[in-house]
């Protein structure tokens, strides 16, 4: 049976030649043609010779005979493909110091002074209303049970700091003189709390504390790692 001379492209249908390695329409690459069997003197056909089925031309669709789209391309979207595209320039950040300054020296040190004084009058009204009910002088009531009475003191002292600082970050004096403290967590500030409470019952420590640090530092800050700050000052617009 003699093998067709014309053979057709699987995607448009054209007329091929029989040694077209691909479709001069639409431009489908083709599969080789098939070649018979070599006959028995052709020793170094039948060494090459493959026994696997000849592979088939993939189907597609007639890409000549397609009408080209139109599309509209943005020209910055015209870009090499290894090229970055350039980011804009972040726009500079404020400093902490101007948005947050840190409290100066002399408030710090007002705080803490006038808290140390409003300390002593607390402990005395907190030791003198038991004194009172009991019938005794404060100064017998310390004396005679001082282990009963310097733990309601410390505690009661404690919880003078410890309420205003968990609820608004202030210490009773902290808002007179426009500092805060910057923390979020109700944890925190209660930590500080303690700590301040320390410092303001060794107030002349924590002054010296903050003579001889850089940043003018407290007992309180130095201890607990946080810092008070200058309460920011509300403006007009």
């Amino acid at each position: 049976m003699a093998t067709p001379t014309r053979r057709l492209c699987p995607s448009c249908q054209t007329r091929l030649s029989p040694l077209a390695a691909e479709c001069p329409e639409c431009g489908l690459a083709l599969a080789p043609p098939r070649q018979g069997r070599p006959m028995l003197f052709q020793a170094s056909a039948l060494a090459q010779a493959s026994y696997e089925p000849p592979p088939r031309s993939l189907t597609a669709p007639a890409l000549g005979r397609v009408a080209p789209v139109a599309v509209e391309v943005d020209p910055d979207e015209l870009q090499r493909p290894g090229e970055a595209t350039p980011l804009a320039p972040a726009p500079p950040q404020p400093a902490l110091s101007s948005q947050e300054p840190a409290a100066s020296f002399w408030p710090l040190v007002k705080v803490e002074a006038a808290e140390a004084l409003l300390l002593v009058v607390v402990q005395g009204l907190a030791l003198a209303l038991p004194a009172w009910v009991l019938g005794i002088p404060p100064a017998r009531l310390l004396l005679g049970a001082w282990p009963l009475v310097i733990p309601y003191l410390l505690a009661t002292s404690w919880a003078f700091f410890m309420v205003p600082l968990a609820l608004a970050g202030q210490s009773p004096m902290m808002g007179t003189f426009g500092v805060t403290l910057p923390e979020n967590t109700a944890e925190r500030r209660m930590t500080f709390s303690l700590v301040h409470l320390l410092s303001v019952v060794c107030f002349p420590l924590s002054f010296l504390c903050m003579i001889l640090s850089p940043r003018h530092q407290t007992l309180a800050e130095l201890l607990s790692g946080q810092e008070l700050l200058a309460r920011p000052t509300a403006r007009m617009r």
